[in-house]
């Protein structure tokens, strides 16, 4: 019998679900699909995705709900892979974080076990434990994201580890000035005269300090700016109550939320925004980061992780005053004042509203390198040296 191609199974959060680790693994997905002949694999993308979605040119297999076991998945891609490959054993690419990917080193068809593994925060000895180590140590290969999480990831292999970015698609994410997006974009945040938008697009969880976002803008209002935010969040009620900030920094009437946009309205935003703020305290990459300066506008962020090696301009990081640690693995967490966040973004506005054209060029040349166009030939190259030595 015909050996036949590769089983390639990619697990991530499911490709409809509004999150960047799912854009991540949609994106890669996309791409070897279209490459998969040559590469000898067959593809699939399994993850959880609890509501329905258009069909995408690539196999997809996805469940409403996690297994109830509590094996984040383990038991959804081995029924994924038995009704799809039979017994013929393959590659398992897992595009989530390293804790989560330890059980699916129990999936009975992967022969070999690969990661790409965000990495928000590290302990106090710069590294992980747990679970998270398990599946670092004992994954076939494992790749960063960035500089940052290679190096936490670098003792617990014991080599260096190899990082790459994932990419955006330029032609999307650019600065978007037309009349007809700039009416749509101020429809959607409403900005009165004279107003500087100030722009946050963040998950509603409690990595993304959305209270360090709304104490920053009462912060710049008490020292005169007329700012109003705009903040692109998933829920307004999950982990932090927003109706709640609006009312406790008395902000009523000085902020636009807004829950769900299509990129190129996203783009938009963003383009008419004088600065945004991304309170993540620890990424692994950053999606509106990159995102912002795609859009020609500067963005702010802290001193910590993973994000903080995509802001291309020291004055726009904001300096930790503090760490803290969280959860049982006791992960470092930064700790910022409102007034420093402020300050950066105060700093930034400067420099756009002195040198807009010239600000404007140096935030898309920032991420330039980021577009797929760019980073493919890299991946297609990682893909091709693993498949070659399987």
């Amino acid at each position: 019998m015909s050996k036949g191609p590769l089983p390639f199974v990619i697990y991530s959060d499911g490709p409809g679900l509004p999150t960047g680790l799912a854009r991540i693994a949609r994106d890669l997905t996309e791409r070897l699909f279209a490459e998969q002949e040559a590469l000898g694999i067959s593809v699939l993308q399994v993850g959880y995705d609890p509501t329905p979605h258009a069909p995408y040119r690539w196999p997809t297999y996805s469940a409403p709900t996690m297994d109830a076991e509590g094996d984040w998945g383990a038991g959804m891609v081995d029924h994924a892979w038995l009704g799809w490959f039979g017994n013929h054993a393959g590659v398992l690419f897992s595009v989530w974080d390293p804790g989560r990917s330890y059980p699916l080193l129990q999936v009975k068809g992967a022969e070999q076990r690969w990661g790409y593994f965000p990495v928000d925060a590290a302990n106090v000895n710069g590294t992980l434990g747990g679970p998270a180590m398990e599946a670092i140590q004992r994954y076939d290969r494992v790749l960063a994201y960035g500089r940052w999480g290679s190096q936490v990831l670098k003792p617990l292999r014991g080599e260096p580890v190899p990082y790459l970015p994932h990419g955006l698609d330029l032609d999307v994410w650019g600065y978007h000035h037309t009349p007809e997006a700039l009416a749509r974009a101020e429809a959607i945040v409403q900005p009165r005269q004279g107003e500087i938008i100030i722009g946050c697009v963040a998950t509603n969880q409690p990595r993304k300090d959305l209270g360090l976002f709304f104490a920053a803008l009462a912060e710049l209002r008490t020292r005169g700016l007329n700012v109003r935010g705009w903040l692109h969040t998933d829920r307004l009620v999950r982990s932090w109550s927003v109706q709640q900030l609006v009312s406790d920094f008395g902000l009523a009437k000085k902020v636009t939320v807004s829950l769900s946009l299509t990129d190129a309205e996203l783009a938009a935003c963003y383009s008419i925004c004088g600065v945004t703020f991304a309170p993540g305290l620890g990424e692994g990459f950053g999606y509106p980061l990159v995102e912002s300066l795609a859009c020609g506008t500067p963005v702010v962020h802290g001193d910590y992780g993973g994000g903080a090696e995509l802001v291309p301009m020291n004055a726009w990081k904001v300096p930790r005053v503090a760490e803290r640690l969280e959860s049982v693995y006791a992960l470092v967490r930064p700790v910022f004042r409102p007034e420093d966040c402020a300050n950066a973004v105060m700093r930034a506005l400067d420099w756009k509203r002195n040198d807009h054209a010239v600000c404007q060029a140096y935030c898309r040349g920032a991420v330039r390198h980021l577009g797929w166009d760019v980073l493919w030939p890299r991946w297609r190259s990682w893909f091709k040296q693993g498949l070659e030595n399987y």
